[in-house]
């Protein structure tokens, strides 16, 4: 099964998926083979010889071990891709899991963070510190652009244009999209433009990478995480905060000040405005103040 594998992951990035999603997948199939060897280990572990009951034995032992809906459902989805690419490459003769379906589960509202909040983990950084002004450029581009942390990876010098106030952002499936930012965001990253040669006289080579390290190189998308979760742990209380959660606030802030639905779903890039739908959380008193503004026996001052 290695081998295969091998193959999908390969064919995987041919198609430009993402690196996270790629690690996802992989992950999950590399637990299902993990498992067929463990419960059987009588049996030839080859593609060709998985059946549609082991996998669901597999699916009860990791409801069993506590993954939820969310979670099974992914792992369905990355053996299902997987074996269907076999199919399709006559690696296999059929498809076992062509009619295993994905499991149901809750949409929960996102993690987000306060205006509040957010000002505050956006005064963190040391303003005095060479990292500090790049960190504050990096979490003000992450707020006022709300793009994920795989695009803020993926930022060029040449994909910012500061006069006009916007960034060009390459999102999944090498689909581009054009994303405005705010003043805040433009002057952390023109203060962090006048500093950043300082990182490249370390290397000898030149990058076109937006954020680098202290050592010159590009800023991968593990790396910022840990930069921005670094911030965010310091106000993350008994919720469970991460990186993500400032693209939560990005589009529920928007909303909350009126923002339609469907120019967030652009800002954020979702291909279906499903997606978007996570973000209508917004809060009773937002709720209340609408309400009470909008309907005619409402409690708006006549």
């Amino acid at each position: 099964m290695k081998n295969h594998l091998k193959k999908y992951i390969d064919y995987l990035s041919s198609q430009n998926v993402s690196a996270h999603t790629i690690r996802a997948y992989k992950t999950d199939i590399s637990l299902f083979e993990k498992f067929c060897r463990q419960f059987f280990p009588n049996e030839k572990v080859i593609t060709q010889e998985i059946t549609k009951q082991m996998f669901r034995d597999f699916l009860q032992y990791e409801n069993e071990d506590g993954n939820s809906n969310r979670t099974l459902a992914r792992k369905v989805i990355s053996a299902k891709g997987f074996f269907k690419f076999l199919a399709f490459k006559n690696y296999i003769q059929s498809n076992p899991l062509s009619e295993t379906k994905i499991p149901k589960f809750e949409k929960h509202a996102a993690t987000f963070l306060t205006e509040k909040e957010m000002k505050f983990v956006l005064s963190i950084p040391d303003q005095e510190n060479l990292l500090g002004i790049r960190n504050q450029a990096i979490l003000e581009i992450l707020y006022s652009s709300g793009i994920r942390i795989s695009e803020l990876a993926g930022l060029k010098l040449s994909d910012v244009s500061l006069n006009e106030k916007l960034i060009k952002v390459m999102g999944k499936r090498s689909k581009a999209r054009i994303v405005p930012i705010g003043n805040y965001a433009v002057k952390s990253v023109n203060t962090y433009l006048k500093i950043r040669p300082t990182f490249l006289d370390k290397k000898k080579t030149k990058t076109k990478s937006l954020f680098v390290s202290k050592n010159g190189n590009p800023l991968s998308a593990d790396e910022l995480r840990y930069i921005i979760n670094k911030y965010i742990k310091v106000i993350e209380k008994s919720r469970q905060y991460s990186p993500h959660t400032v693209r939560h606030s990005f589009a529920t802030h928007l909303l909350n000040h009126g923002a339609d639905l469907r120019s967030v779903q652009e800002l954020l890039g979702h291909a279906s405005l499903t997606s978007t739908e996570i973000y209508t959380h917004t809060s009773i008193t937002q709720m209340k103040k609408v309400y009470q503004q909008a309907h005619p026996h409402g409690d708006r001052k006549k």
